[in-house]
């Protein structure tokens, strides 16, 4: 799609409709995602500025919707159209002057007898939201959203508002903290900042009071764009692949000025000054690195120049350690995004590349159509919000593999380094996977594996079997399913913890037949032999289970060349069968022993 044709929260209703009625009249090959929305207020000018941002994101968005004003009923009621849809998504938007209206309107009458009483009515109320919210989230498999509560755009008060023991300002700030606190405990709740999304619109604009009367909806359309946006952005975090690098150029991106030309002494960055904007550009890229993302440089420059500044500079952020990987030369950038993809064993698709320089990203976007580009602004002050725009940064789960990561890269370098002079030397091969002390903890899914497992499904490309894509809910309704076993693979050796870092799920057939519907192994322990432990392990799990016969499909991908021979040399061979790929079958069971005798190998009674 050309970026004129792409849909932006200042495109037109009339564009958002049009493109809606065309993705109904033929979704195509459209991931199908349904979504049940329930409303204190009427909705239905929400869905074509969801069902088109979803689109341009590969989703096709099937919407159930509650009847207005029916919130409690549809939560609770086992019976309702929401709780019997079994939707991926569940939306739950609410306004504080339609739950509470009575209370509210004690609290403007000012009585001092009543507000003390009158916020307590509230309060109840909320609690009573958060019970709902909470029940319906433990009785279905989606996730679920609910929306913020705004402060309302008028108080009786006034500008007395802020400091009266009836505001109803503060009043909304703490039915939300009640919200968050119930979101926090619950796996599958998450909260959708409708204040944010009023604030990006302007309160001004964000309310549309002929509206709210005339159609009973008090949200602006500008409103209800932004707000479909965070909620596309929400929801394609949680089941498309996410980046996973951030590569970065230097000069006039991680600092000002050119290193080669201005010297050391002439770069801008530090804690005032313009030097303040590359400062928060920084802190923001270690704030993504916290939360699992990789960073890496890609510069035109020389490498003992760029290293002065990372190592001494006193206003730098970023230091040396912080990097992955880089490549600092005077090649391509496309070739060097090249290189740290081959270095860091993870594909170009999952690269977000960050340059000032709109030549510099015109040829990676030439060459390298799968890399995410950002062309910073022409003002450092806006960095910033440039990189927070890119969607594909978005988390929505945040897991201790993806804070360990760039713990775990580091001590990658060091493997890497260790095996590099054993690499031509089959002896000297297997002597260093000996000597890293490789041990793999296989496990049963437990209800905290979840967010991993669902994460792990989404982002392996290249050693996965089928790359069959599932969200947290498909991962937990099939651990309850007792016709599914499910596998995690934890992997330590004398470096680090790898932490979770492979999945089987088995399926039972019939008594004697398990088919091995997914098998995935995440990059950081290709080439270690722990694929044949982790089976090995399995194996024998199944076999306890009744397993005389393993079936696996291979459904090769233009990714996952690394896991094509994996059955075949695990025993496998070629079957007939119908479906997509190749069917391959085991028998007898275990078969020939694997070449693992350097793993340790075990399997533990249940979840970590």
């Amino acid at each position: 799609m050309r970026p004129a044709d792409l849909l932006t929260p200042t495109s037109t209703s009339g564009t958002f409709q049009r493109r809606w009625r065309e993705v109904m009249t033929s979704p195509g090959s459209l991931r199908s995602v349904s979504i049940a929305v329930v409303a204190s207020f009427t909705v239905d000018t929400l869905l074509p500025y969801i069902g088109g941002l979803m689109a341009q994101r590969g989703l096709y968005a099937r919407f159930t919707i509650a009847p207005f004003g029916q919130i409690y009923q549809s939560l609770l009621d086992p019976g309702s159209e929401v709780r019997t849809a079994g939707a991926d998504v569940t939306l739950v938007l609410a306004r504080i002057e339609d739950l509470c209206a009575r209370p509210l309107a004690e609290l403007a009458l000012l009585d001092p007898a009543r507000i003390a009483d009158a916020r307590a009515e509230v309060h109840a109320e909320i609690d009573r939201l958060c019970a709902a919210l909470t029940a319906f989230e433990a009785a279905t498999t989606g996730m679920v959203f609910a929306g913020t509560l705004p402060a309302p755009p008028h108080t009786p008060l006034g500008v007395l508002d802020a400091s009266h023991p009836a505001s109803l300002t503060q009043l909304a700030r703490e039915c939300n903290v009640a919200l968050w606190n119930a979101a926090v405990q619950r796996r599958r709740l998450r909260l959708l900042d409708v204040d944010r999304a009023i604030a990006e619109v302007g309160a001004a604009k964000a309310w549309d009071p002929r509206m709210a009367v005339l159609a009973g909806c008090p949200l602006s359309t500008a409103a209800l764009r932004q707000l479909a946006v965070q909620l596309t952005r929400s929801i394609a975090a949680l089941l498309q692949s996410t980046a996973k690098v951030i590569v970065l150029d230097l000069d006039n991106t991680l600092w000002g000025g050119i290193v080669g030309e201005d010297g050391a002494a002439g770069i801008v960055i530090g804690p005032t000054g313009l030097g303040a904007a590359f400062a928060a550009f920084q802190d923001a890229l270690l704030a993504l690195r916290a939360q699992g993302l990789l960073l890496a440089i890609a510069s035109k420059n020389n490498e003992a120049d760029a290293f002065e500044i990372f190592d001494h500079h006193p206003g730098m952020r970023i230091r040396r350690e912080h990097l992955a990987a880089h490549r600092i030369s005077w090649q391509p950038k496309s070739e060097s995004l090249r290189e740290l993809a081959s270095e860091l064993s993870l594909g170009v698709d999952s690269f977000v590349f960050v340059d000032d320089s709109p030549t510099e990203c015109a040829e990676v976007r030439s060459v390298l159509p799968d890399v995410t580009v950002l062309e910073l602004p022409r003002d450092p002050v806006r960095y910033v919000e440039a990189l927070r725009s890119v969607p594909q940064l978005d988390r929505m789960t945040l897991t201790d593999e993806d804070r360990m990561r760039a713990a775990a890269y580091a001590a990658e370098k060091a493997r890497t380094a260790a095996r590099a002079a054993a690499e031509s030397d089959p002896d000297a091969l297997r002597a260093h996977l000996q000597s890293l002390e490789l041990r793999a903890a296989v496990r049963r899914i437990g209800d905290e594996d979840v967010a991993r497992a669902a994460q792990l499904t989404q982002k392996t490309n290249q050693f996965n079997l089928t790359t069959i894509r599932r969200s947290e809910a498909d991962v937990g309704a099939m651990r309850r399913d007792p016709a599914w076993r499910l596998y995690a693979l934890d992997v330590t050796d004398r470096f680090g913890d790898y932490g979770t870092t492979g999945l089987v799920f088995a399926r039972r057939v019939d008594d004697a037949t398990w088919d091995l519907d997914t098998v995935l192994l995440s990059c950081r322990v290709l080439g270690r032999g722990v694929e044949s432990a982790l089976l090995r392990i399995v194996t024998a799990d199944l076999i306890e289970a009744g397993a005389r016969r393993l079936t696996g499909r291979l459904i090769p991908t233009r990714k996952n060349a690394p896991v094509r021979d994996f059955l075949p040399r695990h025993g496998f061979v070629p079957a007939a069968g119908e479906g997509p790929g190749e069917a391959f079958v085991k028998e007898p069971l275990p078969g020939a022993p694997f070449d693992d005798s350097h793993v340790t190998a075990r399997l533990d009674d249940g979840p970590r």
